[in-house]
């Protein structure tokens, strides 16, 4: 599709990635004179999985690894752009992902070790993803953050950076986070908590170093800083810190069940 207009049925799904790229790199080359924002959400790595032939065969990973060869390939086409038209070093570039690996696809599917687990679970490999940053006027090279921060946290941020207000007539769920972007000394997650959903139940909290999946009177608690991959439930030694952020995970469903809006419905 380009807007509303069918452009090719059936698509060659193997020229998905490096069209994508190449529609990217004229929408820069056409607006490198005002700021602009472009949002490049690529079909891969999402199965079925495509490669072109230029990178069909390549990797020792198989197809998976062609797939990520050719992204990793196409996000540096987008950078050399960027360098050419002279805005590279005030041109912020987020790269990260939605989710973690798909691993009943097995080779096809993605590896998040030493996470646990994958896609459709809220544990660590589901939800945890890489994510780098660019912006050399303003982030340091190299600067790492721990702190915790999600995509929610993009919109209000780029209009802080853009000088813009969030919308005033509904909860904006996001903070602005571009101290833990510039890794100014001593920043911290705007954040008191995560809430870890799938669909409408809530599963899991995150407050600081502490994961609690939420199972009823099986509940497991983590220790994220000791135990990344979630495979020491200390729920049984820590029952203060069990029954304090269970009660805190109630506390805000139901306010966030009181209060949401209803979903958007396609006409």
């Amino acid at each position: 599709m380009r807007d509303e207009e069918v452009i090719e049925y059936p698509n060659d799904q193997s020229t998905l990635t490096k069209r994508s790229t190449e529609e990217a790199i004229k929408f820069i080359e056409a607006n490198k004179q005002k700021p602009f924002i472009l949002y490049m959400p690529y079909t891969m790595p999402h199965v079925p999985l495509f490669a072109s032939e230029d990178f069909k065969g390549k990797s020792p990973r198989g197809l998976y690894g062609d797939v990520i060869e050719e992204i990793d390939w196409s996000v540096g086409e987008i950078l050399k752009t960027l360098k050419a038209a002279g805005i590279d070093e005030n041109t912020l570039v987020v790269y990260t992902s939605d989710n973690g690996p798909w691993l009943s696809k097995k080779a096809n599917g993605g590896s998040a070790l030493p996470l646990r687990n994958g896609k459709f679970t809220t544990y660590e490999g589901g939800m945890r993803e890489p994510c780098i940053m660019r912006w050399p006027s303003t982030i340091p090279a190299g600067t790492v953050c721990g702190e915790i921060a999600a995509t929610i946290d993009l919109l209000p941020t780029f209009a802080a950076v853009a000088g813009a207000e969030v919308p005033r007539d509904r909860v904006i769920d996001g903070k602005d986070i571009l101290t833990l972007m510039k890794g100014d000394a001593g920043a911290k997650s705007p954040h008191d908590a995560y809430y870890f959903y799938r669909g409408n139940a809530l599963q899991a909290i995150r407050k600081g170093k502490w994961k609690l999946h939420l199972k009823g009177d099986n509940s497991e608690l983590y220790d994220l800083d000791a135990d990344i991959g979630e495979s020491n439930n200390v729920a049984a030694v820590n029952p203060g810190v069990v029954a304090r952020l269970k009660a805190q995970a109630e506390k805000f469903n139901a306010d966030l069940m009181a209060n949401r809006r209803p979903e958007g419905k396609m006409p």
